[in-house]
């Protein structure tokens, strides 16, 4: 992947936090002529509108209108969303990572699920990058930038975080990683010394801008890079040169490997500081001002770091360097001094990212996820960073002598899911946010979820499935209810059945059969036997085997199956007449499938139920019985059990 680095502007960017994001709206006058009215919708929605102390039916004025204002979300734009996806695929596997550490230690694997968001906003990066170059237009090309401003500081701090809290470091000496990370998030200078060296030519001092690379390659810790372009200068061979070399050369670096101890590479790093102090009070490289700026810069004198700080736009620039020429043993828990001796080198008001890299440095966690949740990324930073803290063990917040620690992370976590939640696509996401904050979060999960709006039979099998998946059985009953309602209005009665079945709801089948056994009567197909397998009443489903039962020519079994439907009394009296007359084909049959004891059961229904078949077709059924009665004693046909 290739590496993005910050610029200047974009760290010191204002356009990161939501103060400088407030948007004012002017409301049309009628408004204010009938009193303001206001009423919330759902998600971060409200509808402002001019209220009216009396009712009345009629419209007096077209001009009264509806304002709907809404939340701008900008992790809603189309190119942030792969973000918002892997990031949560990211969460779901810290989530397990921390499931399984309760048994051992997962220290590794947090630093790997730490890298891996990295690596999704570095790709966020790219992708804002190639769509700004491609994009045309102003207003979304600054749109873009400033997303591509968020991203980056985001980066930033986590970076920084990671190394000081989540990575696990040998002997907790950072230096190596506070100097890795000051020179890829801010490389100044790095282009001109890599001009410089390629150039490879004699008297480059004549460009203006050597000597502030050949200071900006010191002050990263790049030493051979620095004594390289030193070399380019045309008084290279001069003994002030020669001096400034041997001690650059002669600068001992600390290795945990190396094979000394700390206490021994302390003692070394003293001696090889007084040599180079002894230089600077001897004058010995008075003739070269800016060799003896050098100088002072490697033995950590503050005012030399005074004096070169108007040549960087922020303090983290010199960060690196004063750690490396003043404490280059320094552990985590010291980086509090540093970032104090370097913040000071800032004068006037501090811009948020200052505050938050200076409270990482001081280890004040409590002030970094207040600071980053100004951040304008909807809280996408501030709840994916708590959660990695708080899993990892680094993150204690006291309030009154309470830990509030895992309150704080449920709380981000929480409006970040729920804000998800509003987006027809990216809801599901924030349902698994809200599961892993039980059991508040399921709770959430329920009430939100019964307020999507289902548009298609999928989106409602999607919703189901998910409902299913968090054990949420009132939005399965809610879901189910609406879609068996909604088939029902539109004439659909299988599929009405269908969903009465999944919920298993007595009542939500017995509309669906009733509807279906009307539509029946009025001509319409009974619905199909599949859809009948998820559910159904007893009368319809038996309904359908005795069709099924005829239509095979199994007549005996289905005018049993008829008869017994006829004496069980559960039809509606709606249904008598079809039921009744159903007994008409099996009356005539060549051989007798009616008993004389069903026939007699048959004839009491009918009289019993005379308002339902009245007229001719009362007078044919009762011929027909009685013909089967007369079939049946010259027969002689037994009556079956």
């Amino acid at each position: 992947m290739n590496s993005t680095r910050f610029s200047d502007a974009n760290l010191n960017s204002h356009t990161i936090y939501n103060k400088k994001r407030v948007k004012q709206f002017n409301l049309p006058h009628k408004c204010f002529e009938r009193n303001v009215a206001c009423a919330w919708r759902r998600g971060n929605k409200f509808s402002i509108f001019p209220g009216s102390q009396t009712t009345n039916k009629t419209i007096e004025n077209s001009d009264n209108k509806i304002l709907d204002i809404r939340q701008e979300i900008s992790l809603f734009t189309p190119i942030l969303r792969k973000l918002v996806n892997e990031a949560n695929g990211a969460f779901l596997s810290l989530q397990r990572a921390s499931d399984m550490s309760k048994n051992s230690d997962n220290q590794v694997e947090y630093l790997k699920l730490s890298r891996q968001y990295r690596s999704i906003v570095r790709v966020c990066l790219e992708n804002l990058q190639e769509a700004t170059e491609k994009v045309s237009d102003g207003l979304e090309r600054n749109s873009l930038q400033s997303f591509t401003t968020i991203f980056y500081s985001i980066e930033c701090i986590w970076h920084l975080c990671e190394i000081l809290y989540i990575d696990v470091i040998p002997g907790e000496i950072v230096l190596p990683y506070i100097l890795e990370w000051v020179r890829f998030h801010f490389p100044c200078h790095e282009q001109t010394a890599a001009s410089l060296l390629e150039a490879c030519e004699k008297g480059s001092e004549d460009n203006p801008e050597y000597w502030n690379a050949v200071i900006g390659m010191v002050v990263q810790g790049r030493i051979d890079v620095a004594r390289a372009l030193l070399k380019l200068h045309s008084s290279s061979d001069s003994s002030e040169f020669k001096l400034l070399d041997n001690s650059m050369r002669a600068m001992p670096v600390y290795n945990v490997y190396g094979g000394i101890s700390s206490g021994e590479f302390t003692i070394s790093w003293k001696h090889w500081y007084a040599e180079c102090r002894s230089k600077y009070t001897s004058g010995s490289l008075a003739l070269q001002p800016q060799l003896e700026l050098i100088l002072r810069i490697m033995i950590g004198d503050y005012t030399a770091f005074e004096t070169i700080r108007i040549k960087y736009t922020s303090w983290f620039d010199m960060l690196g360097g004063w750690i490396l020429f003043t404490m280059p043993w320094a552990k985590r828990r010291e980086m509090a001094s540093a970032a104090a001796a370097c913040a000071g080198l800032t004068p006037g008001e501090k811009t948020h990212l200052d505050i938050i890299i200076q409270a990482l440095l001081e280890g004040d966690l409590h002030q970094v996820i207040h600071e980053m949740q100004q951040v304008s990324d909807n809280g996408w930073s501030a709840t994916h960073l708590t959660d990695m803290l708080y899993h990892c063990g680094k993150l204690q917040i006291l309030d009154k002598q309470i830990d509030v620690t895992a309150q704080i992370r449920d709380s981000l976590i929480l409006e970040y899911g729920s804000l998800l939640m509003e987006h027809k696509s990216l809801w599901s996401a924030g349902l698994s946010y809200l599961a892993a904050t039980p059991p508040e979060g399921l709770k959430r999960a329920e009430l939100l979820l019964e307020r999507i709006p289902i548009e298609s039979e999928a989106k409602a099998m999607r919703i189901l499935a998910e409902a299913n998946k968090y054990g949420l059985p009132n939005v399965v009953q809610t879901v189910c209810g609406c879609m068996s309602t909604r088939r029902l209005k539109s004439g659909n009665s299988g599929a009405a059945l269908t969903w009465g079945g999944r919920t298993r709801s007595t009542e939500l089948c017995a509309r669906a059969a009733e509807q279906a056994l009307r539509r029946y009567c009025a001509g319409a197909p009974l619905p199909h036997a599949e859809l009948l397998l998820t559910g159904s009443t007893v009368l319809l489903s038996k309904y359908c085997d005795f069709h099924n039962l005829y239509k095979n020519r199994e007549f005996r079994k289905a005018a049993k199956l008829l008869v017994s439907l006829i004496t069980s009394k559960l039809s509606p009296d709606f249904f008598w007449e079809t039921l009744l007359l159903d007994t008409l084909p099996l009356l005539e049959t060549e051989t007798p499938v009616l008993s004389a004891d069903d026939t007699y059961e048959i004839m009491l229904c009918l009289e019993l139920h005379s308002c339902a078949l009245t007229g001719k077709k009362a007078d044919m059924l009762r011929f027909a019985l009685a013909r089967n009665l007369e079939r049946t004693a010259l027969l002689n046909l037994p009556d079956e059990d």
